[in-house]
């Protein structure tokens, strides 16, 4: 699913509907997945039902990530610099947006015959993506509805203009309640990023064997990067000071699940650290990012029995 989650799980063509993987596969979405941290300038928070199953709970966390993810960029919406004009157009712009969001979804709502029975997979998403979208309009106004001349909703009466639900249960979206106590920062020092990938073998020869095997299994690097280029950054005592950039040709599946594989043979290669690097570049040309590898990690990709073997060599 491509875009906004809060878009693509709606989408007529893609949406959650196509979606015809198995709860095996949703474990190994999970097995490494990682929440976000929570937006600090949210105001609400969602109270809903625990998922039961892998793929509710795959789901849900996609759009957790992507919900506070949003919450936390109206910090740079908002800029305190901004004049009164720059920040009524970004309020403006944000509003237009959760309104197709919503408009969207109860669309989707209606030709799909989606209820509020929460033990149906496909309902509990939809339905925790409603409360969510809900969330976040909720969220515009309280924290910035002075930059606008529209009418302010509560969180009922959101429900109800898009989704003509009389009923809706306010208790699902609260306001935080937690206030930060403020405590004298202890000279407790930060743990440091690690700059490596923390190759753990001595044996770096066989390494560049097996990135070698791939590379000509599934066209692992376009002609601008060299095996030898990826395999000195993979060694990098400080990747930060490597200038070599990675540049794939395989697809982001393929790579995700390389990452898997080769994982169990360094202190730190993960989505995370490749993010953290800057060095991994997809065959489209924008920078690889951690949620990119999440999104596009499945268990069974093209060549998978081919990277097994090849990857039983580092054992």
């Amino acid at each position: 699913m491509k875009g906004s989650i809060f878009s693509s799980l709606v989408s007529i063509t893609n949406g959650l509907h196509r979606d015809n993987r198995q709860e095996k596969d949703f474990k190994y979405l999970l097995s490494d997945f990682k929440l976000n941290q929570k937006a600090n300038n949210a105001v609400f928070k969602v109270n809903f039902k625990k998922p039961l199953n892998a793929k509710k709970e795959y789901y849900q966390k996609l759009i957790i990530n992507e919900t506070e993810n949003t919450v936390a960029s109206f910090v740079k919406e908002f800029p305190k610099n901004a004049t009164t004009p720059e920040n009524k157009y970004s309020y403006t712009i944000l509003l237009n947006k959760f309104d197709k969001y919503l408009n969207d979804i109860a669309t989707y709502i209606n030709k799909r015959g989606i209820t509020t029975d929460l033990n149906n997979d496909d309902n509990y998403i939809i339905n925790y993506l409603k409360v969510s979208v809900i969330r976040l309009y909720a969220e515009l106004q309280e924290q910035y509805g002075q930059f606008s001349e529209n009418t302010k909703f509560s969180i009922s009466e959101i429900a109800e203009k898009y989704f003509n639900d009389e009923t809706f249960d306010v208790s699902l979206i609260e306001k935080n309640t937690t206030k930060k106590v403020a405590t004298k920062k202890t000279s407790k020092t930060k743990a440091t990023p690690k700059t490596s990938f923390g190759y753990k073998s001595n044996d770096t020869s066989t390494l560049l064997t097996v990135l070698k095997q791939v590379n000509l299994k599934i066209d692992l690097l376009d002609n601008r990067t060299t095996v030898e280029h990826l395999h000195q950054l993979l060694l990098a005592k400080d990747f930060a000071n490597t200038e070599s950039q990675i540049y794939l040709q395989c697809e982001t599946t393929q790579f995700s699940y390389l990452v898997t594989k080769l994982k169990p043979f360094f202190n730190g290669f993960n989505p995370t650290s490749i993010e953290r690097s800057g060095k991994f570049i997809t065959k489209t040309g924008t920078l690889l990012k951690a949620n990119n590898l999440h999104k596009n990690k499945i268990h069974n990709p093209k060549e998978k029995e081919e990277i097994d073997k090849i990857i039983q060599q580092l054992q």
